[in-house]
């Protein structure tokens, strides 16, 4: 005697159970992977004083327009200026890691530092940074 599906106790999950299953599978996996690339405090540390130093050499260590027979002494101020920096690195590093608050969200990790009357904002996540356009510090 044949028999209906239902009756003889086999019934398919629905598509829905399977790709939810799936779901939270990849949900799991992708939020063990940003736990573990969460990057460290010093990490960003690093990151933050490359950045100024980058700002401070572009602002400070730049060519300007000087007649010729000045040109050998424009060429020694930026070495001089250049190595100014590198020598201050430490210093540079300090200053970030003084100026700086972290919040770490387990995941991924918000940085916020605060120098010079403006407040930079860093996300960090899967080993990476990504600044937010700095924004001025209203102090009244």
């Amino acid at each position: 005697m044949l028999r209906d599906k239902k009756s003889n106790g086999y019934s398919k999950p629905p598509l829905f159970w399977g790709l939810s299953k799936a779901g939270a599978i990849a949900l799991t996996v992708g939020a063990t992977v940003m736990g573990f690339t969460n990057p460290p405090r010093d990490e960003y540390v690093n990151y933050a004083s490359n950045k100024l130093a980058t700002e401070i050499r572009q602002s400070f260590c730049k060519e300007s327009k000087v007649p010729d027979f000045l040109s050998n002494l424009t060429e020694d101020l930026i070495k001089s200026c250049e190595k100014l920096i590198k020598s201050q690195r430490i210093t540079i590093k300090e200053l970030m890691d003084n100026a700086t608050r972290r919040q770490n969200l387990i995941l991924f990790s918000f940085y916020t530092t605060e120098f010079r009357g403006n407040r930079y904002q860093t996300l960090g996540a899967v080993g990476n940074f990504l600044t937010f356009p700095p924004e001025e510090i209203n102090k009244n």
